[in-house]
């Protein structure tokens, strides 16, 4: 179970107060259980109705004398005061046991998966968890892991941080309302959405890729080597893998069998704007991708080198995402 350390806690009083009160900060960590201390719970609408016909109840028996009214009005005294247990004993003991999240591209919903798990034996029910305007009701049972799925709109590309998650219940009859406050730094990458259609690679890329093409048959054939990732598919020798002898590639006697993809803001000249400009890289670097051609980025004084994989994807990807420092 995760706890606030002092060393994490805000030194000023009225701000530890306050981060207390309505967890402002991002400095919780999981796994972490919803102890007394995190709980709080008021009447809601319903029961504040509720005590009031009530209270009705009691003062019209009092004034005609009503012992069956005077019964009847002691039993939904008690019965809400019960429901004040039961929806506190509701959210006492759930664990938030992680955060998971995908990155997704510009008007996609990120998707915050939320693992709840009851260390107490006792199923749960009518559990709400919200964040950043999305939420999510779910039932969580005993002793069991329980995912609540968060899909929070993305619209602007960026670093999107979930920010305070609120888990509430009104369970049973409506008439409490109780919560308890969870500010973890989760967050994920929201990419510039790809252009579409989609547009031709750099023209520099495509004349290099030509002239390769016009060239292949003067070099002379050397050797097969064993297939690469970075290799093109162009390289490939077919009649091998057709053979069932394995993957291989050619390679030639200027040892060169690809030109790489280089992609840049100034590839994209002939757009105008921040956007368009990253939405184009953004294709280009799925297209890339797909075709298994290698391909650096270079951002403003960050430069990804050539290669090929998701890791490389995902890195280039994010640089797009984080360029500007966008941050929503």
């Amino acid at each position: 179970m995760a706890t606030l350390t002092d060393s994490a806690q805000p030194q000023n009083p009225r701000k530890r107060f306050k981060q207390r009160l309505l967890r402002v900060d991002p400095c919780d960590t999981l796994p972490l259980t919803l102890k007394h201390e995190r709980i709080y719970i008021l009447p809601t609408g319903r029961g504040i109705a509720f005590v009031f016909v009530a209270l009705v109840m009691i003062l019209a028996s009092m004034n005609y004398g009503l012992n069956l009214g005077y019964a009847l009005s002691f039993i939904l005294v008690g019965l809400f005061a019960s429901c004040l247990l039961s929806t506190y004993l509701n959210l006492a003991g759930l664990t938030i046991q992680s955060i998971v999240s995908e990155d997704t591209f510009a008007g996609s919903p990120i998707e915050y998966a939320v693992a709840v798990v009851d260390q107490k034996g006792k199923s749960r029910y009518s559990v709400t968890l919200a964040a950043s305007g999305a939420s999510d009701v779910i039932d969580v049972s005993s002793r069991q892991h329980n995912n609540a799925m968060l899909r929070v709109k993305s619209n602007q590309r960026g670093e999107h941080r979930l920010g305070r998650l609120t888990i509430s219940s009104d369970f049973p009859l409506g008439l409490w309302r109780g919560w308890g406050y969870l500010h973890t730094p989760s967050a994920s990458y929201v990419y510039p959405a790809p252009e579409k259609p989609a547009a031709a690679f750099p023209a520099g890329y495509i004349e290099n890729q030509k002239a390769q093409a016009q060239s292949q048959g003067e070099r002379e054939f050397q050797q097969l080597k064993r297939y690469q990732e970075t290799d093109p598919l162009s390289a490939v020798a077919w009649k091998t893998v057709a053979r069932g002898g394995g993957w291989y590639s050619k390679e030639f006697s200027s040892g060169q069998v690809a030109n790489d993809l280089r992609l840049s803001l100034s590839a994209t000249a002939s757009l105008q704007g921040t956007e368009p400009k990253l939405s184009r890289l953004c294709t280009w670097i799925l297209r890339a991708d797909a075709m298994a051609i290698p391909y650096s980025l270079e951002l403003h004084g960050h430069t990804q080198r050539a290669q090929l994989g998701a890791d490389h994807k995902r890195s280039c990807l994010r640089q797009l995402a984080k360029f500007g420092s966008t941050v929503s």
